[in-house]
């Protein structure tokens, strides 16, 4: 069955899914589709890719239709040229930040994967290993259609906040720049943390609040307001105004930037926004999305320290990546034994020495 051309899903993978309505099992039902045995709900597999939206709200409606193929300039242009900062790619700076490998063990979670290029080279990169990229827009079927020879990989579209992932079956899930994109960051985490088994690990990057830098949490003021405009923007005017503005960008932040760490300045160059983007094409993708997505959250070290006890994760830390040239936040750490047995929740690092891990650099 692994080889239908509608459904490229056998029963070692279709285990590690689950209804997102019920949490039920899931079979290979007649034509292309997965049939829910306790609820009965059919999901479509189109392009070889499980279709599992129940119910999307109307600001999920347009981040899907935002999302659809916004990335592909962005990762045209990332393959040819990496970021100008200490972490080069996304996935570098997620290892830099848990300060270890983030995939482990059999099998893991790419938890909003966009167009699923990132999940494709990890894939690649880690053979022994599988990978399923789910994410709530349709772009990750044109890189389901060029993996077909790929059999460690496999993409689903769902809704994080109701991951149509089994529970306790994945050794490690990352997610990258989407948490703080869902109406419920927090919701969305822990239904992630549940897809672990113990000692399973979960990374995460999210957008900061700035709290501790006020200059920039006043700078950051008008963005939020032009915010509110931009987000009822149509999809291709959005993206028509992003195109437009993303050379100026270049010019006046970008090629200062470089210009600073040219002359031996990096400190200073890594709080410039835009400071260490590739180029152009890679900016108004990233302008998109910065004022396309009708959610956006941010968070403190306080917040995901929160979060990590709630989730009951131990050995982990909550770190401050401006050291690596991104203005965010990563969490990583491992859901304990007791957490998962008992739903008892044991602490990781204190919280005094997450904020010190957090505000090193």
């Amino acid at each position: 069955m692994d080889h239908h051309p509608h459904v490229p899903w056998d029963a070692r993978w279709i285990s590690l899914l689950a209804c997102p309505a019920c949490h039920g099992t899931l079979s290979a039902a007649d034509g292309p589709e997965l049939r829910c045995a306790s609820c009965g709900r059919a999901y479509p597999v189109i392009s070889r890719v499980p279709a599992f939206l129940i119910d999307p709200t109307a600001a999920e409606l347009k981040t899907l239709n935002l999302y659809g193929d916004i990335w592909d300039a962005y990762n045209q242009e990332k393959r040819r040229s990496r970021y100008h900062a200490p972490a080069a790619s996304h996935l570098e700076l997620l290892r830099l930040a848990a300060g270890c490998d983030i995939a482990q063990g059999e099998a893991g979670i790419d938890a909003g994967c966009g167009a699923g290029h990132t999940t494709l080279a990890m894939a690649r990169q880690h053979a022994g290993i599988r990978f399923i990229g789910i994410d709530l827009a349709g772009g990750i079927r044109r890189t389901a259609a060029q993996a077909q020879e790929i059999p460690n990989l496999r993409f689903v579209q769902g809704n994080l906040l109701s991951p149509p992932l089994a529970k306790r079956a994945f050794d490690f899930v990352y997610s990258f720049g989407v948490l703080h994109h869902t109406r419920d960051p927090r919701g969305a985490f822990l239904a992630l943390a549940e897809r672990l088994l113990p000692g399973g690990r979960i990374t995460i990057f999210v957008y900061k609040d700035f709290s501790d830098l006020p200059l920039k949490k006043t700078l950051l003021a008008p963005v939020t307001l032009i915010r509110r405009l931009s987000t009822r923007l149509p999809a291709p005017v959005l993206r028509v105004l992003a195109r437009c503005n993303a050379p100026a960008v270049f010019l006046t932040l970008t090629l200062p930037a470089r210009l600073l760490r040219a002359i031996g300045r990096p400190r200073l160059a890594r709080h410039i926004p835009y400071g260490t983007f590739p180029g152009i094409r890679g900016i108004a993708a990233s302008l998109e999305d910065r004022f396309g997505a009708p959610y956006e959250h941010r968070f403190r070290i306080a917040d995901l320290e929160g979060w990590a006890r709630e989730a009951g994760l131990m050995e982990w830390r909550a770190v401050d990546c401006l050291p690596w040239g991104f203005s965010g936040l990563v969490l990583s750490g491992l859901v304990s034994r007791a957490h998962v047995t008992q739903g008892i929740p044991k602490n990781g690092n204190r919280p005094e020495e997450t904020e010190k891990i957090g505000k090193l650099g």
